[in-house]
């Protein structure tokens, strides 16, 4: 198992991209904390399917965008496990909203959740490594809306862009550590509200004629690359981003 007996913090694995990244990890030896904020019912359901892995699993209740969570999240990880491996933060929301509309209270939950979150969630786990004397692996699952958005995304896009952004710092920053920071940036992906999205047939047409590859992707496909950069064959990549997309980002449309 390329991940044996090691501890992961999945943010948001209650359902759909955090989930299937928790399962990925659990499946290769580690024991997972889901981090969830409101679904508590998913959260466990989570939890659940990482036991019948075999492996222990640690559900966690907290407001990711709340800074004042992470040192007792720490010391209940530390407690439980008497380590952490890896980081990935996958919590984040997605309210379209013009930017005619855009509210103060959209864009703070939205940046809360999706960018602040990464800094000190990422932060607090990075003190305990420094301080320990411990490399670790830091994954941050972004957007391909880093690269390319369209309208209504205001508050969304501006959060994965500054995320990009923050993933080349914390990689700098926290190399000499031997601490990688990395971003996974998917695309289109078959989670609960887009195969919903996807029973459209005029959203079918769009999928079929702007993604090379011609379908969603899955959950899982993120998950495996997610693996491969908290093991140890991504040892040697950091300040990177990764984009799994099937070709969205090739075509000049967005979907």
């Amino acid at each position: 198992m390329k991940l044996k007996d090691q501890v992961a913090i999945v943010t948001g694995a209650g359902s759909g991209i955090g989930r299937a990244i928790a399962l990925k990890l659990a499946k290769e030896g580690a024991d997972i904390v889901i981090v969830y904020h409101k679904n508590y019912a998913n959260a466990e359901e989570s939890a659940q399917m990482i036991k019948n892995i075999g492996r222990q699993a640690l559900v966690y209740k907290a407001d990711v965008g709340d800074i004042n969570i992470y040192p007792n999240l720490i010391n209940v990880i530390l407690n439980n496990f008497g380590r952490i491996d890896c980081l990935v933060n996958n919590a984040g929301i997605f309210i379209p909203k013009p930017l005619l509309e855009m509210t103060e209270e959209i864009w703070d939950e939205t940046l809360d959740t999706n960018l602040k979150a990464a800094l000190f969630g990422t932060q607090a786990v990075a003190r305990h490594w420094v301080k320990v004397h411990k490399s670790g692996k830091v994954v941050n699952i972004g957007s391909i809306h880093a690269t390319r958005s369209w309208v209504t995304l205001t508050a969304y896009a501006s959060s994965k862009v500054g995320l990009k952004g923050l993933t080349k710092i914390m990689a700098s920053e926290l190399a000499p550590y031997k601490i990688n920071v990395n971003m996974v940036s998917p695309g289109l992906i078959a989670t609960d509200i887009t195969k919903e999205w996807a029973k459209n047939p005029d959203f079918k047409e769009r999928i079929h004629r702007e993604i090379a590859l011609d379908r969603m992707g899955n959950p899982e496909e993120v998950a495996n690359l997610v693996l491969f950069l908290v093991c140890d064959e991504g040892n040697y990549i950091t300040g990177t981003e990764l984009i799994i997309d099937g070709g969205l980002l090739l075509y000049s449309y967005s979907i």
